[in-house]
């Protein structure tokens, strides 16, 4: 097809186009041809010697004479026509009687006058000599100059226009999303979500979606509704951008991902474009995931706040991508995966059907899981090859995939910065500790004295015996060193993540959690405030055990947390304490008679604390699994 073909079959579209185009052409030529009259009768009005000097004014601007040469003239009557230019006052064109023609300009003359200068009372001595004076329209610049002085007065404001022009259409672009990163497609992820570990559950709800990304027409043959709008709910770090990125990967789609903050601009109504570009973008490279990050940053309307523009734009923007997602026909392969921390900041018309209708909860890796994360990580390491994953797993209950990754990552800078060669089970252990304490070990360290070094060596061994003995699970570390707020810390990990807890389990953790307490008692004879965290606990956990968990004597099956409050007079609040006080108290007994029973163990693991700080593996299991004999003679101990 030709251009003009191409031009014409585009002014056919677009009708309204071509006559405006017309209506500008036409209004052009008539202004050209209003000039053109108006320069004729200019012309027509003005003398034949004024005429001939603005036809050619070359033929005398060339002949420069100075300003004697023409007083000469002037005084010789030798003058036949003159004629002063309006453009440049003093520059004077004449013509001598002998034919012959030049220019002179005079210096000091303004628009209003020539005082005391060559030109004064010229008119009247063209009467007396009789030649003719007329003014003329001559521009005395030379072809190059009149070009260059044009140049500077049309380009100087059109390039300070066009610089703001151009500054505000790459605003608009950027606010648009408009070669953002949207526009900017990932090449289709190769992240399968056997890549992803743990989080089942939600990769068998995703694989729903996979099926119709796979075979779209099968839903639109059968009539049914494919889905739209994916939301993953979890906390952050639980993997929902690599969920969504494998979710592409399987399905073998493209792959976008915005966050919420993509959609702010500065721009009033630009967060809407952006809106519009990125569905378009998205229908356009179908099958294609669409993955939205932290959408709560625009997943709720306001309602009768004081934001004026900024909340009304926030409001257009979501009811843009409502329409957006209404828009979806059966077999456009597309879908939104949205994904939040806050999952009650989404506005509810967004999880109407058809919408984001599909929910899918991300919760932590379990046991099992945490230690493939510490294998997929580790691997990754130069590492001595002895790392025990097994127990590294059970010391981090409660992190995510991104607290792993994290932790291995600071093991491995730790060894760098020691100049280690290889990354350890210590350097591991201690990057557990940095995590889970909030920080490196304390410059309180340095001033501890040694008479509460040892005080905090039999409590921590405290702690440690009574878990071991009543069999709450392993004991993984015990330390002295002191972080963040902690001055030593005892690592039990249970023996499984059963979310269920027996009475008899319960009642264990009470008397491991005043072990610590009944050590520095039962050794020095007093105690010290460094078990008011353990107190505060254990009180909460009897509490809970009488009034909320049904292991209550006096209560039986009423659970005070479902009685209203109104009703919760001063005898149940009473009643509640004076039980759970009981309970405490007969922890308190089986911990102190289990601690007594085993001074001579106290004794050594507290002198190993004292030696090493820190105690784990294999020297930590022979001191709490000894025999009944004491394996370490403890002199001077307490």
């Amino acid at each position: 097809m030709t251009p003009f073909k191409k031009l014409l079959r585009r002014a056919r579209a677009q009708p309204q186009a071509l006559i405006a185009a017309l209506a500008a052409v036409l209004l052009l030529a008539c202004l050209l041809a209003l000039y053109l009259q108006a320069v004729r009768e200019g012309n027509a009005r003005k003398s034949p010697e004024a005429r001939q000097f603005e036809q050619a004014p070359a033929e005398w601007l060339d002949h420069e004479q100075t300003v004697s040469q023409f007083r000469r003239a002037l005084d010789g009557n030798r003058l036949a026509a003159v004629g002063l230019a309006n453009a440049q006052p003093g520059l004077v064109l004449y013509t001598l009687k002998s034919g012959e023609k030049a220019s002179a300009t005079v210096p000091g003359c303004t628009a209003q006058s020539c005082p005391g200068a060559a030109l004064e009372r010229l008119g009247d001595k063209s009467a007396e000599a009789g030649f003719v004076l007329v003014s003329v329209d001559v521009d005395p610049r030379t072809g190059s100059r009149r070009a260059l002085d044009l140049a500077d007065k049309v380009l100087s404001p059109l390039l300070l226009l066009g610089t703001l022009v151009a500054a505000l259409f790459m605003g608009t672009k950027l606010q648009t999303g408009m070669g953002g990163a949207a526009s900017k497609l990932s090449a289709r992820p190769q992240t399968q979500f056997a890549d992803v570990i743990g989080s089942d559950e939600a990769k068998a709800g995703l694989n729903r979606v996979k099926a119709f990304m796979h075979d779209p027409s099968q839903y639109a043959k059968l009539g049914a509704s494919a889905p739209r709008g994916v939301l993953l709910v979890g906390p952050p770090g639980t993997g929902k951008t690599l969920l969504a990125k494998a979710l592409a990967g399987e399905s073998k789609a493209k792959f976008i991902a915005v966050d919420g903050s993509y959609f702010t601009a500065m721009f009033y109504g630009a967060g809407v474009s952006k809106v519009k570009e990125l569905f378009k973008l998205a229908r356009r490279n179908a099958p294609c995931v669409l993955f939205i990050d932290e959408v709560d940053g625009i997943g709720k309307r306001s309602q009768g706040g004081q934001g004026g523009g900024a909340e009304s734009e926030l409001n257009r923007i979501i009811n843009r991508v409502l329409v957006e997602m209404d828009g979806f026909e059966s077999l456009d392969n597309v879908v939104v995966v949205a994904a939040t921390n806050h999952e009650d900041n989404i506005d509810p018309a967004m999880r109407r059907p058809g919408r984001f209708d599909m929910l899918v909860r991300l919760g932590l890796p379990t046991l099992p899981d945490r230690q493939r994360l510490f294998d997929l990580y580790i691997g990754k390491l130069f590492h001595d090859g002895k790392a025990d994953t097994a127990a590294l797993a059970r010391m981090t209950a409660g992190l995510t995939p991104a607290d792993i990754a994290n932790t291995v990552n600071k093991a491995a800078s730790s060894a760098a910065e020691a100049g280690a060669r290889t990354v350890s089970q210590e350097h591991l252990l201690r990057a557990i500790e940095t995590h889970q304490l909030g920080g490196e070990v304390s410059a309180v360290k340095g001033l501890l004295s040694e008479s509460t070094r040892e005080r905090l060596a039999y409590h921590e061994a405290g702690h440690a015996l009574v878990g071991h003995w009543l069999q709450l699970g392993a004991v993984e570390r015990v330390t002295i060193e002191p972080r963040g707020q902690a001055l030593g810390v005892t690592y039990i990990s249970r023996d499984t993540e059963d979310p269920l807890y027996a009475q008899a389990e319960l009642s264990n953790r009470l008397a491991m959690m005043l072990g610590g307490r009944e050590a520095e008692l039962l050794v020095k004879g007093s105690v010290s405030s460094g078990a008011s965290d353990d107190l505060k606990r254990a009180s909460e956990l009897a509490i809970n055990m009488v009034g909320s968990l049904g292991f209550s004597k006096t209560f039986g099956l009423l659970s005070v947390a479902g009685v209203p409050k109104e009703l919760l007079g001063p005898d149940i609040q009473a009643a509640v304490l004076t039980e759970a006080r009981a309970m405490l108290e007969q922890a308190q007994a089986r911990c102190e008679q289990l601690l007594s029973s085993r001074r001579w163990q106290l004794d050594a693991l507290a002198l190993a604390l004292l030696q090493r700080e820190v105690l784990c593996g294999d020297e930590l299991k022979g001191l709490l699994t000894a025999g009944d004999e004491p394996l370490v003679q403890a002199e001077g101990l307490a």
